[in-house]
């Protein structure tokens, strides 16, 4: 679905509602305010000297805020739209949900950016229903970060191949196995202005497998999948999970691995690679991302 100019989209499970423009019954009263970011800084005085010394600072999320009008043919009418727009910020499915996040969209001047987060604040004023057939509400989105994400993902399918062999090589002994260690590189280029957090799936059946963005990144765990198993690496900010068919594990990655929080893959051209021992060399890698952008 493309949106119009000044259009906003709220997206999760169950739930797509487009609004912010005279074509849609909910409708942008004022340019929706994109809020400041909080700088979570770390600065400490120099002992016995005049000054400050900077250590590391932390951007918070963004909060986006919303004038909302919304409008119907009769009183009635215009309080179902309402109603309409009620449930759909209260996002019970994403908010009972721990690390759930909503997606929010939004187009201007032909850019379309999304950012993720939680509806929260709600608060109509009913005053003009009955009489004008207008219904005033203030809404606040919270977003995850502070940045704005492409509304459609990359992604690249990697392939696990066995290197050739050589046939058997006599006397034989039982048992005996045509396991192999093998592995195979896909290029990708991430674009946007900031670095991408991507997700990672792994399909069975594979042990130990590897994931590397060669000379950036490396990730390593010790375990198997069976052919019916995925592993799902979320490296992004709001999830940052390990999970075997919807389980943690977590403790399986080694200690030499990069953190999930240091993931991010810059704009640029990358060679990711899948590395791990399989039988078969059907495993597969599914690298899914979204450019990363620091204005709207």
């Amino acid at each position: 679905m493309t949106l119009r100019d000044a259009e906003w989209r709220l997206l999760y499970a169950g739930t797509d509602l487009t609004f912010g423009t005279p074509a849609t019954p909910v409708f942008n009263r004022r340019t929706p305010d994109l809020g400041d970011v909080d700088i979570l800084a770390s600065e400490v005085g120099r002992p016995r000297s005049d000054g400050q010394s900077f250590g590391v600072d932390y951007r918070a999320g963004r909060t986006i805020g919303f004038d909302l009008g919304v409008r119907a043919e009769s009183g009635a009418a215009v309080r179902d739209a309402t109603a309409d727009l009620t449930r759909a910020w209260r996002a019970d499915a994403v908010r009972l949900t721990p690390g759930a996040v909503a997606e929010l969209q939004t187009r201007y001047d032909g850019r379309e950016r999304a950012v993720f987060g939680r509806p929260r604040r709600f608060a109509a004023d009913y005053s003009d229903a009955s009489v004008n057939r207008l219904v005033s509400v203030t809404a606040d989105f919270v977003c995850a970060d502070d940045v704005f994400y492409s509304t459609t993902e990359s992604q690249q399918l990697i392939s696990l191949v066995p290197p050739p062999g050589g046939g058997l090589i006599a006397p034989l002994a039982a048992p005996m196995s045509t396991t192999a260690s093998s592995d195979r590189s896909m290029g990708i280029t991430v674009g946007g202005e900031l670095p991408a957090w991507p997700v990672i799936e792994i399909t069975g059946p594979i042990t130990n497998p590897v994931v590397e963005v060669v000379g950036l990144w490396r990730m390593a765990f010790t375990l198997t999948l069976a052919y019916d198993q995925t592993l799902v690496i979320d490296t992004r900010p709001w999830a940052r999970t390990a999970k075997r068919n919807g389980a943690s594990v977590a403790r399986s990655l080694t200690r030499t691995s990069a953190r999930l929080s240091k993931a991010a893959i810059p704009p640029g051209d990358w060679e990711v690679a899948l590395r791990g021992v399989s039988a078969t060399g059907t495993p597969t890698a599914r690298v899914r991302w979204r450019d990363t952008f620091s204005a709207l």
